[in-house]
């Protein structure tokens, strides 16, 4: 199976071109890099009745240590 990336919305979505098939992927809201949660499966966290996933354990334990600074809606992911 051959997947592409496309950007939309900013979020990104995965396209599996030979059965039409979009897939939203969850951001991670420290770094704000698309993830795969079947690749990431350990990395979540709940929080506030919301599941939020990581691209790494360095972004999970920041958010753990200090959840409202990244869902603060001035706060902008500068990626790793």
């Amino acid at each position: 199976m051959r997947w592409t990336t496309t950007h939309f919305h900013e979020d990104f979505t995965m396209h599996d071109p030979a059965r039409d098939l979009s897939v939203q992927l969850p951001i991670d809201p420290v770094c704000g890099m698309s993830v795969d949660p079947a690749e990431k499966s350990e990395l979540h966290l709940d929080y506030d009745g919301r599941t939020f996933w990581f691209c790494g354990k360095g972004c999970l334990l920041e958010f753990r240590d200090a959840p409202g600074q990244y869902l603060d809606p001035n706060y902008n992911p500068q990626g790793m």
